[in-house]
């Protein structure tokens, strides 16, 4: 967790890495609870409890976002907003941005924000993978220095994570048109049971997000990074532990100076997205079969030890 005073950490928005079904929505619903505006990889939780348009509001008020609607009057703010947060993944994951002729003048303004104000206070960008070689040298170079934006880091059993994903590719309506599921829903539904899915996923070196968390283990140990657990949020409803609950959300609201009572930030938090299926912590149990944790500990038991899960 960076050691940096609460003020400062008010002062920056935050990036998010959070493996794919593993909970993204669900920290995402935080920080929506929060008043972040979202954006990113994983799609927008349904139940805000801040209108989008009042966070929308919130960035506008930010010294820098002001003054570029000062210079730019024009300029309406949901074509202002988009592209801040296109310039902030832009520098955080090296990505290259083609801007309308029109927009020229004003994205050359948006590239000058200072390493503070690259992430906006009230602004969350959501990613799945994260590997540090993504990241532009200024973005590295900043957060070093400062701290922003204060970073997240949340993943699961991968056990869990795989079947989740299997479920999600074979059966989720969300998943129809996803590239992953265009490829994977075909072969996983001709194998037929849970059984012969679980054993091909395993097996796949191609399988979608098998290496995320390999590619995002310098976050688990980067001190300056917040780790928080699937397992740890769900709370009972999801098999875990209401006080250990409360306490990661704690844990989370004070690294982000979040000034939101605990109660109500975890009152009805887990379930009830679009691309929910079951969440709990210990389900990966009613599918595996020896011969699977046999697999799984031959390819993943690296993973299974850094993460913390070898002896579950």
């Amino acid at each position: 967790m960076t050691q940096t005073d609460d003020v400062q950490a008010a002062c920056s928005g935050s990036l998010l890495v959070s493996i794919p079904k593993s909970g993204s929505h669900l920290i995402l619903k935080l920080y929506g609870r929060a008043g972040y505006l979202q954006t990113g990889d994983a799609i927008n939780p349904s139940d805000d409890r801040i209108p989008r348009e009042e966070m929308k509001r919130n960035l506008l008020r930010n010294p820098a976002v002001a003054a570029l609607v000062d210079r730019f009057p024009a300029l309406e703010p949901d074509v202002l907003l988009p592209l801040l947060a296109q310039h902030a993944r832009s520098e955080s994951m090296g990505i290259r941005w083609e801007v309308a002729p029109a927009m020229h003048e004003v994205w050359s303004e948006i590239r000058k924000l200072s390493d503070e104000t690259l992430f906006l206070p009230g602004l969350v960008v959501s990613t799945h993978l994260f590997p540090w070689q993504m990241a532009g040298p200024r973005f590295l170079d900043g957060w070093r220095r400062t701290g922003a934006p204060y970073m997240v880091y949340n993943y699961r059993d991968p056990r869990a994570q795989i079947v989740s994903m299997i479920r999600f590719l074979a059966e989720s309506d969300v998943a129809v048109q996803h590239p992953p599921a265009l490829v994977y829903r075909p072969i996983l539904r001709s194998l037929g049971s849970m059984d012969r899915m679980l054993s091909f996923a395993i097996s796949d070196p191609e399988f979608p997000y098998r290496n995320v968390y390999r590619q995002n283990r310098w976050l688990l140990y980067h001190p300056n990074v917040l780790k928080l657990r699937f397992e740890d949020l769900v709370g009972e409803e999801g098999g875990g532990s209401r006080a250990v609950q409360a306490a990661a959300v704690e844990r989370w609201a004070r690294f982000l100076a979040v000034d939101v009572p605990t109660e109500q930030l975890t009152r009805g938090l887990f379930g009830g997205t679009k691309t929910f299926h079951e969440g709990r912590t210990d389900s990966w149990r009613d599918v595996f079969e020896e011969h699977h944790l046999r697999a799984f500990e031959r390819e993943f038991g690296d993973v299974l030890a850094d993460y913390g899960y070898a002896d579950d």
